[in-house]
């Protein structure tokens, strides 16, 4: 498969800026400059490299969520037993809805970043994990309005009858559920020619997340009218990509069979984030439409938002209707050069952080192994296309990180490919391997 005019242009600008960025060196060796005086260097060169006007832009929008939207880490005074630790999320305390959800697994702490007309958390143990609150588990309310932004705060869980709120106890988490999408769309039915799938909106998605999301570009999009018949197959793209990546692959697809919907969203916010959408989304789908089976087809940091998506739906068993999850050459031990645009870009992009191979993202990512139950393919690419390369990669994931262990012992089935980061989505052997999957996955559900 050629590559597509866009990628050329980007690594021909990639070449001409990295020429640059070596003579700045240079000079700055040359100079003999002092170390504060070097690393401002180093972010100018950075600057001219990914280009000025993309960080401001950035800048601007990371300001515009933040003001819409507070921060918390939760610590639990007490790790939980063996028990998943539910948080509800609640904009009224005194009516039975809730706006969203979280939960604790295989941990005593979890980041939430929570619109701010989200007021209260309720938090409970949920021993028998119904995904209920029971007059006998321990549980703590947690009035947001007493903490300040970017804060800790400590959650001490008890059992006390009398103090258990009326509104939320015996109901199940899904009967509770209101989730608000103002801004995405659900079902809609669209052609990948379509603006959304524009490559100038994966662009927009990741260094103007919010533009992104107001232009509504955001969502599930169906490429055919839905079909309770078919089997739905929910394709994630990765980063600075849209579902037109998917494009070979989904045209093999017998859709006699299957139907074809893709998750656009906006690649720059946190991979946190955008599990948590894509899991209110896949919820959303799945109470509307009664599905019963769904397969999930992910790329690159789409592999890692899809599972880690999963991980959380998986509280309360709230998944089982998905049959299987296929990531394709995704960067499961994290990217170092993101770790590198934290220490030293002007401005991070959420999504670094998220990316960092040293971060709690990737840590977390597979630990609760023993409580995997969906079937997980997991390929991978290892050409280059590079004749002097000496690093074993796809030409942008290191194999280091895309069979990282806790991966691999994810995964019920691991295949590699001769093919780069892109041109694996067109490999034939890929979609047979696929279509035996998905069988097999299908007569087991």
């Amino acid at each position: 498969m050629d590559e597509p005019g866009w990628y050329k242009d980007e690594i021909r600008v990639r070449k001409l800026l990295t020429a640059r960025l070596l003579s700045a060196l240079k000079l700055v060796s040359v100079l003999r400059l002092s170390t504060a005086l070097r690393f401002g260097v180093v972010l100018l060169v950075s600057s001219i490299l990914f280009g000025c006007s993309n960080f401001r832009n950035l800048s601007h929008e990371i300001d515009a969520i933040n003001s819409i939207t507070n921060q918390y880490q939760l610590v639990l005074s007490q790790p939980a037993s063996d028990s998943a630790v539910v948080i509800e999320q609640i904009k009224d305390i005194n009516k039975s809805e809730v706006d969203g959800y979280d939960g604790i697994i295989a941990s005593d702490r979890i980041d939430l970043q929570l619109s701010n007309n989200i007021h209260y958390l309720l938090v409970f143990e949920d021993k028998n994990q119904d995904l209920t609150l029971q007059a006998d588990e321990a549980f703590s309310v947690i009035n947001l309005r007493n903490h300040q932004d970017n804060s800790t705060i400590e959650v001490s869980l008890e059992v006390n009858e009398n103090e258990v709120p009326s509104a939320f106890v015996g109901r199940s988490l899904s009967s509770l559920l209101k989730i608000e999408l103002d801004l995405v769309d659900i079902g809609t039915v669209v052609s990948l020619s379509d603006p959304p799938f524009d490559r100038k909106n994966a662009k927009l998605g990741m260094w103007q997340p919010l533009t992104f999301l107001l232009e509504h570009n955001a969502g599930v999009y169906f490429l055919s009218e839905y079909d309770p018949n078919k089997i739905p197959i929910l394709f994630v793209h990765g980063i600075n990509a849209t579902a037109l990546d998917f494009a070979p692959l989904i045209e093999k697809i017998d859709q006699s069979k299957y139907q074809i919907w893709v998750f656009n969203y906006p690649s720059g916010l946190s991979l946190a984030l955008n599990s948590k959408g894509l899991n209110n989304l896949i919820h959303t789908v799945v109470t509307q439409y009664k599905i019963q089976q769904l397969h999930v087809v992910a790329h690159s940091m789409g592999g890692l938002i899809a599972t880690n998506s999963l991980r959380q739906c998986s509280i309360g068993q709230l998944c089982d209707f998905v049959s299987s999850i296929t990531t394709i050459s995704s960067p499961f031990g994290g990217v170092a050069s993101a770790k590198q645009g934290i220490e030293y870009a002007p401005v991070v992009m959420p999504a670094w952080i998220d990316l960092n191979p040293d971060g709690k993202f990737i840590a977390d990512l597979f630990s609760d192994n023993n409580d995997n139950n969906t079937p997980h393919f997991l390929s991978f690419g290892y050409n280059s296309g590079e004749l002097f390369n000496t690093k074993s990669n796809d030409g942008v994931i290191n194999l280091s990180s895309q069979l990282s262990r806790p991966a691999q012992l994810h995964a019920s089935q691991i295949l590699g490919y001769d093919e780069d980061h892109t041109s694996i989505l067109d490999n034939d052997d890929l979609f047979e391997d696929l279509s035996d999957f998905w069988l097999r996955a299908e007569q087991t559900n």
